[in-house]
């Protein structure tokens, strides 16, 4: 078959073939037909059928299971998690994103926030230098930032354009009516903006944890070397903010709760180095902080689908920001 040439990228200005927009209509069509069913179902049902569809994943793509089994041993050595645990725990995720979309669900429904971390956060805020929030695709981070929001703590989050904008859309039908702002990067302003929200005292959320078209330098997540963006502690250390790391974390046995929570810590900035390399020090203490967090919980960690050698071109694709 002739190849078409490079895909478009109207992100970048580019135009769809009319053999593009027929498929990138198909797909859009197929996923507004399946949201639709996903919110007739019960809650209880919309998990089933995802663990479902997890596990099919798991059977139907070996490759994929590979990669998977790869990053476990990377990170853990020998572990009791299964690489099956892992499929099914993200496709739960993805019910519990979906059911943000259904009115009246109250994001603290099934996640809660840390009384320490709270704490945390709010001092972290009061400082009025604005606050850079690092997460990574662990457990229902959409549910967290949209908890936060419910929470009275102003955050908007850094965000990819999806390469359809209709799917752009979509996202914004998630996080919009929550309160959660996003700040799409590529679009003309997007630096202006975050600085204006920290110079206002506010939080920006960024995404760290699976590479993405932004400068970054390599680090140790999860037992392998990864490409982790430079961008969050640039910002952090020019505009002088402060920096956490706040991610989902299973729920505790001790605290009775069957539900997740949110864990938010404060990385140190006063004990940097030389300025020449402050941008490096807090980089590697973003990056450990993040692999404690995945090792704690990995069968719910997105990453974990990204082998850390991919090309660039796929690694774009699997990521969703």
């Amino acid at each position: 078959m002739a190849s078409e040439g490079p895909v478009a990228d109207v992100r970048e200005g580019g135009t769809w073939t009319p053999r593009q927009r027929l498929k990138n209509d198909v797909v859009y069509a197929l996923v507004r037909a399946l949201l639709a069913f996903a919110l007739i179902l019960p809650r209880r049902a919309l998990r089933a059928v995802c663990r479902a569809l997890g596990f099919v994943a798991y059977c139907i793509l070996p490759r994929t299971r590979r990669i998977v089994a790869a990053r476990l041993e990377a990170g853990l050595g020998s572990s009791n998690v299964r690489t099956q645990s892992v499929f099914t725990t993200v496709a739960e995720m993805l019910a519990d994103t979906l059911d943000l979309l259904r009115p009246g669900e109250r994001a603290g429904a099934r996640l809660s926030l840390d009384p320490a971390s709270r704490r945390v956060f709010a001092d972290a805020l009061a400082e009025g230098r604005g606050v850079v929030f690092v997460a990574a695709h662990l457990g229902p981070w959409e549910r967290m930032a949209a908890l936060l929001v419910e929470e009275g703590f102003p955050v908007a989050t850094v965000a990819r354009e999806s390469y359809d904008p209709r799917f752009t859309e979509l996202y914004e039908r998630l996080r919009r009516p929550r309160g959660v702002r996003s700040l799409y990067r590529g679009r003309r302003g997007v630096a202006l903006s975050i600085a204006r929200e920290l110079a206002e005292g506010r939080a920006v959320g960024f995404l760290v944890d699976i590479p993405a078209r932004v400068p970054s330098i390599t680090r140790r997540l999860f037992g392998a070397d990864v490409l982790v963006p430079i961008g969050p502690a640039r910002i952090a250390l020019a505009r002088r903010a402060a920096v956490v790391v706040g991610t989902c974390a299973p729920a505790a046995s001790a605290s009775g709760s069957s539900h997740p929570s949110v864990l938010i810590s404060r990385v140190p900035l006063d004990d940097l180095g030389p300025e020449s390399c402050a941008e490096d020090v807090l980089v590697t203490r973003i990056a450990a902080e993040l692999e404690r967090r995945i090792a704690a919980w990995p069968e719910a960690w997105l990453g974990g689908f990204v082998p850390p050698g991919r090309p660039a071109a796929l690694r774009r694709a699997l990521d969703p920001h």
